[in-house]
């Protein structure tokens, strides 16, 4: 009964978008190939790779559970799941499947060529995404130079007439939209992976973290709160950029500690591989025999995972340590890839070579991902400074504008009484205009720049959630201290002018 109901919880949540299941896809194959090489029976593959917790592991609990609890065969539970998989791609492997199953293909065979195919596939996807985020990545810059434009030559055309409150508000709603329509985009075109694993307690940058979010920034937002109440929002603004400065660094570095690791994860079970298949011997006794040296950052985690396997601990305990330890989604996948795949009876070295080649590929591809998302995420930070004091600058302009004028509309009204002069009063460039709703359009696009000017580079670089904590305090310190320090900047200009 329970695995009934886990079953419908997990197809409910199964994604039917070919690019947000397509990792998943690919980790399935692959493990799935790397067990079939000891050609276990057809419902241990199956129950191993459904315990994975992948998106498809879905469609293949339901072909087992056809298979195992209603009595159908195979070929028929396939085809029969691969009706109701909304994602193409699944639904197309799952029918190779079946298709394979009644021409007596061999498993290993069948699944090594579709985990080449699949890898294939992806990576073309991949780069094709990225190229796509490259040409987003621009339009999000100049849809955030042309929400700035688009202020100013509101506030200016407050000069000439009143704009009306239904403009005012049509014009903000207009500047929330147009910005988080860009991190949307960006979002749906940037690569779906999972970059994070965390078993039991995570790596311990990820859980200082953790631990300063939830120290600092609740308390943070209040005594935000009550400072921006006394002394104005701008000093919210830097309070709240402050209180996320830790989690948002922690976060950070943890994403690139393990970034790192990622790099080394193929090399490290490539050479596990061969050493373990030429001593002929388990895992354990051939981790104390690779070269460490080319494995630098590795070296440490490796050491207590032989300490751990040394003082006989379980093995598959021993191994989840060492990947909650190191927090990687792909060393995660691989290494339970080359592990489970060599305990059903696989040659090391075949299994270490598919394993390896899966993340050897994943890893590569995210160094081109950082090398497209990378520029525009620091291209955004300068420009959000930017465009941030130009509507504040202008602003201050138009304010002091708008006093000069009323003052001066004052005085030529004192001084046309029985002069002719009095038409002059009646054209609205020399009346004062109320700015109030300006002040607050303004307010919004600033607002509404912060936030998604601290999403668009984390939706772009990927990564843990907290990362976005890193760019929010920075948009927030420049929302802020632009806020600040360019009123009286203005003002004195104007002053002396």
């Amino acid at each position: 009964m329970s695995s009934t109901k886990s079953s419908r919880k997990r197809t409910a949540k199964a994604s039917s978008d070919n690019a947000a299941i397509s990792f998943d896809l690919l980790s399935s194959l692959t493990y799935m190939a790397a067990l079939a090489d000891g050609n276990p029976s057809r419902d241990i593959l199956l129950r191993m790779t459904i315990s994975q917790n992948y998106q498809t592991g879905v469609y293949f609990r339901q072909v087992y559970l056809l298979a195992k609890r209603m009595g159908f065969e195979y070929t028929r539970a396939f085809r029969m799941v691969a009706r109701k998989a909304g994602a193409s791609t699944v639904k197309n492997h799952l029918l190779r499947f079946a298709g394979a199953i009644t021409a007596g293909v061999s498993e290993s065979e069948f699944l090594a060529q579709e985990a080449r195919v699949e890898r294939e596939m992806y990576i073309n996807n991949y780069y094709r995404s990225l190229e796509a985020l490259a040409k987003w990545g621009d339009a999000y810059a100049a849809l955030l130079v042309s929400i700035s434009l688009v202020v100013v030559v509101a506030m200016i055309s407050t000069m000439l007439s009143d704009l009306g409150d239904i403009f005012v508000t049509a014009l903000t709603g207009s500047t929330f939209f147009v910005s988080f329509f860009g991190v949307y985009i960006i979002h749906r075109t940037a690569p779906h992976e999972d970059k994070n694993y965390q078993n039991r307690r995570g790596p311990k940058l990820r859980r200082m973290a953790k631990r300063a979010f939830y120290l600092l920034v609740p308390p943070g937002v209040v005594l935000g709160i009550i400072i921006g109440w006394a002394y104005g929002f701008p000093y919210f603004l830097v309070t709240f950029g402050v209180v996320l400065i830790p989690s948002g660094v922690l976060s950070w570095l943890d994403n690139a500690k393990f970034n790192s690791l990622d790099q080394e994860a193929a090399t490290f079970i490539r050479s596990l591989g061969n050493v373990t298949a030429s001593l002929s011997s388990t895992l354990s006794a051939a981790l104390l025999k690779i070269d460490r040296r080319a494995l630098g950052k590795l070296d440490p985690y490796l050491k207590r995972l032989q300490v751990l396997l040394d003082r006989k601990i379980s093995t598959e305990k021993a191994w989840d340590a060492f990947r909650d330890e190191v927090g990687s989604q792909l060393m995660n996948r691989s290494t339970r890839m080359f592990v489970d795949g060599c305990a059903l009876g696989g040659s090391p070295d075949r299994v270490g070579e598919i394993a390896a080649g899966y993340a050897m590929d994943t890893a590569l591809m995210r160094d081109r991902r950082a090398v497209t998302a990378a520029p525009f995420a620091f291209l955004i930070i300068p420009l959000h400074f930017a465009m941030t004091g130009l509507t504040v600058f202008v602003m201050e302009i138009m304010i002091a504008f708008n006093d000069r004028i009323s003052t001066a509309a004052e005085q030529l009204a004192a001084q046309s009484v029985g002069a002719g002069l009095g038409i002059a009063q009646s054209l609205p460039v020399f009346r004062g205009q109320d700015l109030s709703l300006m002040g607050y359009l303004t307010l919004a696009t600033l607002i509404s720049m912060t936030i998604s000017n601290a999403l668009a580079p984390k939706v772009a670089l990927g990564g843990h959630p907290l990362n976005t904590a890193l760019y929010g305090a920075i948009t927030c310190l420049m929302t802020g201290f632009n806020m600040l320090i360019i009123p009286p900047v203005a003002s004195g200009i104007l002053a002396t002018g």
